[in-house]
């Protein structure tokens, strides 16, 4: 609990810090190069008819970076490369319970 307390504490001095940065010169944006990168990953499991359970996986990657640049006089031209991929998987099982010995009912004797 002291340490979020501490965290808290510092906020105001982190926010003054950012506050003070100056602005990019044109020059300084001028080199500036963009990209990112996003993976997901998402799980479900279900029920599915008579004692079966169903599990499903999908999971998706997305990757822009630059690749080169090139500069003729005032003009900078950078190309992108874009690289995108998604997999996705489902299982389906179907269970047969075994009685529970002593229990009685329509599994059992």
């Amino acid at each position: 609990m002291k340490k979020v307390f501490m965290g808290l504490a510092a906020l105001p001095f982190l926010a003054g810090a950012a506050l003070a940065g100056e602005p990019l010169t044109d020059q300084q944006l001028d080199r500036v190069t963009a990209g990112f990168t996003a993976i997901s990953i998402a799980d479900a499991q279900g029920v599915v008819g008579e004692s079966g359970v169903l599990l499903t996986t999908t999971a998706t990657l997305a990757e822009v970076a630059p690749f080169a640049t090139a500069r003729a006089g005032e003009l900078n031209t950078t190309i992108f490369k874009s690289l995108a991929a998604a997999q996705s998987s489902s299982v389906t099982s179907t269970i047969t319970p075994a009685p529970i010995p002593g229990l009685s009912g329509p599994l059992g004797p």
